[in-house]
């Protein structure tokens, strides 16, 4: 009878501890941290993606493959036919279509859109029109999509092909080279005024001393007397012998 109080107790103490596990859970979710840096608390905003500016139609076509472009608008046979005089499906037939007046092709039933577009399909009309056509011609009936800049000059250069006279590339802009830069020059610095130079020590001048007095003249003296010419001596007679 005892054993069977604590084993109750033990499995009614169990219970309780994974009951107020399961509250807690669901009152405090469990926090996971961010997978780029483990253990953050809070990540940061994300900056955008920097995407290189797109080259302009003509660049992208002086270097597209007409070959690449045919293996590519493979796809497009379902809708399309490229030969001269082929039927339209469910597409115009493209044969000319570089130059051709937009929703013109004789035969093929085109939306309103592209009926009242006007104009003529130029490589750059053809190359935005690739990437949505349905956003660029409301109601168009075209839902493929090339989002790909160099793919769409490839496809463009293969239906160039598609004329008895096709339609020259557009011109590449010429980018002007700029000369390299030069090293820094020092700028020459205005002249400076005059700056006073500093004036030389004046030497003190030595005061000028007063004339001392003139000595007087020594009173002359008296000539001496002449002295009286001593006699010769004689001479020293010899000896005689």
């Amino acid at each position: 009878m005892e054993f069977n109080k604590i084993a109750g107790a033990i499995l009614l103490t169990l219970l309780s501890m994974m009951a107020i596990a399961k509250i807690g859970n669901t009152l405090v979710p469990i926090y996971h941290p961010p997978h780029d840096k483990e253990g953050a608390e809070t990540a940061g905003p994300k900056e955008p993606e920097q995407k290189e500016p797109e080259k302009p139609v003509a660049e992208l076509l002086a270097a597209a493959d007409p070959k690449a472009g045919e293996r590519r608008a493979q796809a497009c046979t379902s809708c399309h036919s490229f030969e001269k005089g082929g039927p339209n499906k469910v597409g115009p037939n493209l044969w000319d279509v570089v130059g051709r007046k937009r929703g013109s092709h004789e035969g093929y039933p085109y939306s309103d859109g592209l009926k009242s577009a006007g104009g003529e399909w130029t490589y750059e009309l053809i190359f935005q029109y690739l990437v949505n056509p349905g956003a660029m011609i409301p109601g168009s009936k075209m839902a493929f999509r090339l989002p790909n800049p160099q793919q769409r000059a490839e496809v463009l250069a293969f239906l160039r092909t598609l004329s008895d006279n096709p339609k020259p590339l557009p011109a590449v802009e010429k980018k002007s080279e700029t000369p390299a830069p030069k090293p820094d020059e020092k700028k020459a610095e205005p002249a400076k005024p005059d700056e006073k130079k500093p004036e030389p020590a004046k030497t003190e001048e030595k005061k000028a001393e007063p004339p001392k007095p003139a000595e007087a003249p020594k009173a002359a003296e008296p000539p001496k007397p002449a002295e009286s010419p001593q006699p010769a001596t004689p001479p020293a007679e010899e000896k005689k012998n």
